[in-house]
């Protein structure tokens, strides 16, 4: 072990410590991608929601793409499905 660290010192444990961080940012930010994916892909109507911009309503229907939300009595905003931050339900 001595041998080790005298040939390649701090650098070694620098880089080891350097390549253990990226792949705990990399491995936690796939895991919220994939849980949000999971999320978007099983809006339905009924479903309660709040878009990135803080807008709550109720989803009228869903297409591929896109949500149309009911946010009060006659008032329908269509928006991309990627602009829905969460569920309510």
């Amino acid at each position: 072990m001595q041998e080790l660290f005298a040939r390649y010192g701090s650098t070694g444990i620098m880089l080891v410590i350097w390549v253990v961080v990226i792949y705990g940012l990399f491995a936690s930010n796939k895991k919220k991608q994939k849980k949000q994916n999971e999320m978007l892909n099983s809006l339905k109507a009924g479903d309660t929601v709040v878009t990135i911009g803080g807008i709550k309503g109720v989803i009228s229907s869903v297409e591929e793409a896109f949500v149309v939300i009911r946010i009060d009595k006659g008032v329908h905003m269509t928006v991309r499905k990627s602009a829905i931050a969460g569920t309510l339900n």
